[in-house]
């Protein structure tokens, strides 16, 4: 049982992270704008794929703590890599509400992510990284056996921290930079 559980958990782990960054690869050669109906269309394909596969992976997640406990009930819960993992799962899932009902209705509005304040800009790019270096962070995590019971959850978290910091200095890049050409050809 434990073996299908953990085949479910990486398959969809596989079906996420790809479709997570085949989405993030088409809106970045948007370069910020406005989506075609096509494109909405598929965003939102992805999206529900991208739910789906957070509810699999939250049961399949707790699945295995249950079966991992239960093997070795003194010391399992002990491993701050665990604790880390939902730390990073539950922001993921947080994050993905507010890309939702935030950045979503933003990204496909008519006026493309230039024609969004700079304060939504920001706030949908860092939904969009958050998301992006969550599921990856959370996938690596759950391939570093290396770091088991041999790694504190300040340390962890810290790096992962570091990894959503370096993904803002390049949003704020993205941002100028593209958007000092929108108002360029603009005027």
């Amino acid at each position: 049982m434990k073996v299908f559980i953990v085949y479910l958990h990486l398959l969809t782990v596989c079906i996420a992270v790809g479709s997570l960054l085949l989405q993030d690869f088409e809106l970045m050669l948007k370069r910020g704008e406005t989506l075609l109906a096509n494109e909405i269309t598929h965003l939102q394909k992805t999206a529900k794929v991208m739910v789906y596969a957070l509810f699999v992976l939250w049961v399949t997640g707790v699945s295995l703590v249950v079966l991992g406990y239960l093997e070795n009930p003194d010391t399992y819960l002990a491993n701050q890599k665990i604790w880390a993992k939902f730390s990073v799962v539950f922001v993921l899932t947080i994050n993905g509400i507010f890309l939702h009902y935030y950045s979503f209705p933003r990204i496909t509005s008519r006026s493309g992510m230039f024609g969004l304040s700079w304060n939504e800009q920001v706030m949908v790019g860092l939904t969009g990284i958050i998301s992006t270096v969550s599921w990856l962070f959370a996938a690596y995590l759950g391939i570093a056996r290396h770091w088991n019971n041999s790694v504190h959850y300040s340390f962890i978290m810290t790096i992962y921290l570091l990894f959503i910091a370096v993904g803002f200095i390049f949003l704020c890049e993205f941002l100028y930079l593209f958007g000092q050409r929108v108002r360029n050809f603009r005027k």
